[in-house]
């Protein structure tokens, strides 16, 4: 990561949130807890932000971040079997929305995550397509070899 210092800048409101580290109690894959899985997006977001030339990196981290912020364990059996592949990009959005000054636009690119899930919502902007590939190749890594 080219630079690391603006990536903690941008992080740091979110990572230490109160609310945001609930999500650190959560499992997203495996053994990963949902904290760790957003952080591993939005680092390979910004990394990917930075091979494309992004200049919105601020919307790019902070949606990346804030993509799974759906706080609850999707795991538990009144979840593990309802549309919450589907769903959490919506709830994720509004939690971002509610807890954190988000734009239009990070509100559409945490929406979105999720397509072709989200197939009538995909992602209108660079940024958002770079989150749907990292959190696409950041889950398959977690999934495949981290349990």
């Amino acid at each position: 990561m080219k630079d690391a210092a603006l990536f903690d800048i941008i992080t740091k409101e979110i990572l230490e949130h109160e609310v945001f580290s609930e999500s650190k109690k959560h499992i997203q894959h495996g053994r990963i807890s949902v904290y760790h899985h957003s952080l591993s997006v939005a680092r390979l977001s910004f990394v990917i932000g930075e091979f494309f030339n992004i200049r919105d990196k601020r919307s790019l981290v902070r949606s990346a971040l804030l993509h799974d912020f759906f706080l609850y364990d999707w795991h538990v059996p009144e979840k593990m079997w309802s549309l919450h592949g589907w769903t959490h990009p919506v709830l994720a959005a509004e939690n971002a929305k509610k807890y954190f000054d988000i734009s239009d636009k990070e509100y559409s690119m945490i929406r979105s995550h999720m397509w072709p899930h989200t197939l009538f919502h995909p992602p209108k902007y660079r940024e958002g397509w770079i989150i749907c590939v990292a959190d696409k190749l950041v889950s398959a890594r977690e999934t495949l070899f981290k349990r």
